[in-house]
């Protein structure tokens, strides 16, 4: 069996797309110059082996901080747990019981600690379940220990660390009384839950590095996994894959969740695009604004159509670069060709609200109104546009339909005109937006049979 096959079975990680050309120099430095040997030894041993860890550990190792994806916590602390501890006082019933799959050293788990502690003042009465679970046993000791460096907090204020940690000769030592509300276990997700039930569970930025066969599976351990009204967060770079009409969807303050329907579900909210219920969450600033090389990976997996690759990509572009709007509006484009609406639509607000001169995300709201039957919005979404990037060729093509449609030849003459001139210096193979595969001859070609469809 081939090391990536493997891989693959134990824990269900794509490893020939997710790592291709590294994966041979991991293995080989692994392997110690015998792979063969290395992948015998592999085939049986259990995947808490020492050789196992290694591995997971190389190839596993996460982006993480506190309060990572601020508008997922906002929805926590001000929708999702008000509501499910309402209830469980209306029932006399004081638990509750949270899962945080892949938390790798356990930030995540943490952070979901210090909102139950703000929302509970009588925390001591409540029986918490708080778990965190990973694949990786060194990140899981991290976790466990309980130490974090400054790096850890790079999208929170002095604040978090006076309340939560004490100062260590190794950086913050988080306060045992949070500490001590969190329990971290090995689990391996293609086994099955490590509990009978949640009302919560975090599994966010997991299932993007899954091969495709896996991810059907586990998003039904999932849902199986909570209980009827739970909330179920996937990273902002992730939709649900499989059985999306299963699941109750929510757009709330730009962020997208989901809930499993039950007696206690919000269906007010679900399955529509609805007005913000929460404010919106200012923007978090950027590590730095130089692009980065997973974004430009990410177009280029866009315009050859592997669109699982370029999620993964803009993932760990989103890691470092949480107010990146281009790759925001990169994956609204992937979602909305998904039909993942409420994901595209969460993202494209994103975009608009970091850089509202973004033209591209312009476009995709033009074209996401055009699906919706609204032409005369649509026809404004593409003049902003062009207001933004006068040369925006998608924009220029589409807006002259629009007009060729209603009846105005010669506005539709001019703009594919204005199109035309722009494209004249491409080079014939060159894309013409990071959002398609279309290259300039290819827009060209159409532009050509508009023209003579139309008559103009």
């Amino acid at each position: 069996m081939q090391a990536s096959a493997l891989i693959e079975q134990r824990f269900g990680l794509a490893a020939n797309t997710q790592f291709r050309t590294d994966l041979d120099a991991i293995l080989n430095f692994l392997a110690d110059g015998d792979l063969e040997r290395y992948v015998r030894m592999l085939q049986h041993s259990p995947e808490t082996d020492p050789a196992w860890q290694k591995l997971v550990h190389t190839l596993t190792i996460g982006e993480t901080y506190f309060l990572r994806d601020r508008g997922h916590f906002h929805v926590l602390k001000n929708l999702v747990l008000p509501e499910i501890i309402r209830q469980r006082r209306a029932q006399g019933d004081l638990h509750l019981t949270i899962w945080s799959a892949g938390c790798a050293t356990g930030e995540e788990a943490y952070s979901i600690a210090f909102v139950l502690h703000e929302l509970l003042p009588d925390l001591p009465r409540w029986t918490i379940t708080l778990m965190g679970t990973d694949i990786n046993d060194y990140a899981l000791r991290l976790a466990q220990y309980g130490v974090y460096r400054d790096w850890s907090f790079r999208h929170t204020d002095d604040t978090l660390q006076r309340r939560y940690f004490e100062q260590h000769a190794d950086g913050w030592q988080i306060k045992p009384d949070i500490q001590r509300m969190v329990r971290f276990q090995h689990t391996n997700l293609l086994t099955g839950a490590p509990l009978s039930e949640a009302d919560v569970i975090f599994c966010r930025n997991v299932l993007i590095y899954f091969e495709n066969s896996r991810i059907a599976p586990t998003e039904d351990m999932l849902f199986k996994t909570l209980n009827r009204g739970g909330w179920f967060f996937l990273g902002q770079a992730e939709a649900v894959r499989t059985q999306r009409e299963r699941w109750m969807t929510h757009l709330i303050s730009g962020a997208v969740v989901y809930q499993k329907p039950g007696e206690s579900a919000s269906s007010s909210l679900s399955y529509q695009l609805q007005k913000q219920l929460l404010p919106n969450t200012a923007p978090l600033p950027d590590v730095s604004e130089d692009a980065t090389t997973n974004y430009t990976d990410a177009v280029q997996a866009v315009q050859s159509e592997r669109f699982d690759d370029a999620e993964r990509f803009l993932a760990e572009v989103l890691a470092l670069h949480p107010n990146h709007a281009q790759a925001h509006a990169l994956l609204a484009n992937i979602f909305a060709n998904r039909r993942a609406l409420p994901e595209a639509q969460a993202h494209l607000e994103t975009a608009l609200r970091i850089d509202p001169l973004l033209a591209d995300a312009h476009y995709l709201r033009a074209m996401l109104l055009l699906e919706a039957g609204k032409r005369a919005e649509a026809q404004e979404a593409l003049k902003a546009a062009l207001y933004c990037q006068r040369d925006h060729l998608l924009a220029s093509f589409m807006l002259g339909s629009i007009y060729a449609q209603a009846g105005d030849k010669e506005r539709a003459r001019r703009v594919w005109e204005e199109a035309r001139r722009a494209i004249t210096p491409l080079q014939p193979d060159s894309h013409v937006s990071d959002l398609s595969d279309l290259t300039a001859a290819g827009l060209n070609a159409l532009i050509s049979k508009q023209v003579e469809k139309w008559q103009v």
